[in-house]
């Protein structure tokens, strides 16, 4: 830490409304090839470190814009939100707890217009929970089927050139079992909810019998044994939902492009020679080409978010404690939350209600009761009158303007249309981003690196790891507890800066884009040895950390594309436990962007194998 006589004293959080938007670019240069693997070796292999180390810290500012801080807050540990009042926002919608399974779905499902009926297709032409449902039921295609036509869409994108390595894992015989078993109940008439026989894709960072759980490493699935399912996938298995198998990610989970030389980098299917995101990549990626309609992710620091920007589809990372860990790696416990990536934000609704809540009896916070909104707009469009009439979104426009220009106004567009739908758009500030950034990764470093720490301290396993995931959990390692406390009360102060905008500026949402840039190619010199762009991460998280950090709900929605045809995302952070709220919100701006969603170069359709 600094001197006491070099420290800022900054005034309390409650007194500080306005600032200057503070938020940096990061300083580093981009490494590949034998220039990343000698750096990687001297970073954390030799004593040599040290030096090098101060200098590159120095040059990125991390250190010091939390150690030249005198911060008065207490600090906190977990964003864990009180419980909201009846009455208010944030409880609007009809609670399911205490629900099975099935009637939490039936609940949702009133909420969606005509579902269970042939519908026009979701933005984007891709297959819907309520379309599968309607040609179960009608007999005009069974979970066999469908079962049938994703397998075959798996192994088509793996003999593409290049392939697109979208799942690490997957049984073909598990999948045809569960495909049969929901093919009799419907044969019996005996569905167990609106999603039996729907394929679905999770994360390999989440426990799923029968696949091991690699998180994206070549040596985690051998040396911890799975020994249940995670409870959301639990609940999706109540539900009759089909498993297709284990989702590739970033290794470990540290990146936010989808990198793994492991088990090959997962690619876009708007553009395979470029990058789904991270570390949620193949989630996006399968969804996005129409081989299931939604999949199971990590969300860490923007990773449900980021892929579905990139690839063109909807995410919704819930508020922190509603989705349970158990049954996970060990993963950043403060930071994390399960999220579901979906094409189209009726489907992600329909999955939230199944797993919202699942497993956390046994936690020693309970959180919220999950709700469903009254109504989402029907796929025929959004009729008259301004469903968002009297609601606020707030945008702290030096903050949504960092961006390409291509990305700002695609979502000043989208803003546009939320007018039109009736929400006042509001100026507001988000002071301290620079601050929320550093003590975010500071954060998110710490816990990947004790999670991670057998590994670490294993010369053998620390060599199996790739050079950006050792290099960043090496960054951890040089930062102090005192460095780690200051975070938590830098955590204190965002919390009391976003406390602020929804409770006193009574603003229900604020709009960013979801990343800075559209999808970033996919390079040659990175093939073998891997790629570690510091400047390219921080453009791929610039919108999404906060959220994050704070614990708070957040909506990633498609609005558009570039003109190179690469898709555009719009973030959407709501108030803790408004997940009902949000994502009735994002669904009226889903229904009005529609027409500027595209199909992706590479897209199967379920129905039409």
């Amino acid at each position: 830490m600094g001197s006491a006589a070099s420290r800022q004293l900054l005034p309390p959080a409650e007194e500080v409304s306005e600032g200057p938007y503070d938020l940096r670019a990061l300083r580093a240069p981009r490494l590949t090839g034998r220039a990343l693997q000698w750096v990687t070796w001297l970073l954390d292999s030799t004593p040599l470190a040290g030096p090098l180390w101060a200098r590159s810290m120095r040059d990125s500012g991390i250190p010091q814009a939390i150690r030249e801080q005198n911060l008065p807050e207490a600090p906190t540990f977990q964003p864990l939100w009180p419980l909201p009042p009846a009455g208010t926002p944030c409880a609007e919608g009809a609670s399911v707890d205490g629900l099975g399974v099935g009637d939490r779905l039936e609940a949702a499902a009133q909420a969606i217009p005509d579902f269970g009926e042939l519908r026009s297709r979701s933005a984007g032409g891709r297959v819907t929970v309520s379309d599968l449902r309607a040609a179960y039921a009608s007999g005009a295609a069974s979970p066999e089927a469908v079962a049938e036509a994703a397998l075959a869409a798996l192994a088509a994108t793996e003999v593409h050139r290049p392939p697109l390595r979208l799942l690490i894992a997957c049984d073909p015989a598990d999948v045809r079992r569960q495909a049969a078993e929901s093919t009799a109940r419907y044969r019996a008439g005996a569905p167990l909810s609106g999603l039996d026989g729907v394929p679905y894709a999770v994360i390999d960072g989440i426990d799923a019998l029968p696949y091991p759980t690699t998180a994206g490493t070549s040596y985690l699935g051998a040396k911890r044994p799975v020994r249940g399912d995670a409870p959301a996938v639990t609940a999706l298995r109540r539900a009759g939902a089909v498993l297709l198998g284990k989702a590739n990610l970033h290794e470990v989970g540290v990146g936010m492009t989808g990198l793994n030389l492991a088990h090959g980098t997962a690619r876009n299917p708007h553009d395979p020679a470029r990058f789904c995101g991270g570390s949620s990549s193949g989630c996006a990626a399968a969804v996005a080409a129409g081989i299931c309609p939604f999949a199971i992710g990590i969300d860490g620091g923007g990773s449900v978010r980021v892929p579905a920007a990139l690839c063109g589809v909807a995410a919704l990372r819930p508020t922190v404690g509603r989705t349970s860990t158990a049954h996970c790696p060990p993963n950043a416990f403060s930071i994390m939350a399960f999220g579901t990536i979906a094409g189209c934000l009726a489907d992600a609704l329909l999955v939230y209600a199944a797993i919202g809540n699942a497993g956390t009896d046994a936690q020693a916070f309970r959180p919220a009761p999950v709700r469903v909104p009254a109504r989402l707009p029907g796929m025929a469009g959004l009729g008259p009158g301004q469903p968002l009439a009297g609601q606020r979104v707030g945008v702290f426009w030096r903050w949504f303007e960092d961006a390409d220009a291509e990305v700002v106004a695609a979502c000043r567009h989208a803003l546009r249309l939320m007018e039109e739908q009736g929400c006042e758009v509001v100026p507001v500030c988000m002071p301290e981003l620079e601050l929320t950034r550093v003590s975010q990764l500071l954060t998110i470093g710490a816990e990947l690196r004790q999670a991670h720490l057998g590994a670490l301290l294993s010369p053998a396993l620390r060599r199996r790891l790739q050079p950006d995931t050792r290099v960043t959990l090496a960054c951890a390692a040089r930062f102090s507890a005192t460095d780690l406390l200051q975070a938590q009360k830098a955590r204190t102060r965002a919390l009391t800066h976003v406390g602020r905008l929804f409770c006193e500026q009574h603003i229900d949402y604020v709009a960013t884009p979801t990343v800075a840039v559209t999808a970033p190619p996919i390079r040659p010199d990175m093939a073998a040895a891997g790629e570690l762009d510091l400047r390219q991460t921080g453009d791929l998280m610039r919108f999404t950390i906060a959220v994050n950090f704070c614990g708070l709900p957040a909506l990633s929605v498609p609005v558009g594309h570039s003109a190179q045809g690469l898709p555009i995302g719009l973030q959407l952070m709501g108030q803790a436990w408004a997940e009902a709220r949000l994502l009735s919100a994002g669904a009226v701006l889903e229904a009005a962007v529609r027409a500027r969603v595209h199909t992706p170069r590479i897209f199967f359709d379920l129905l039409r194998p």
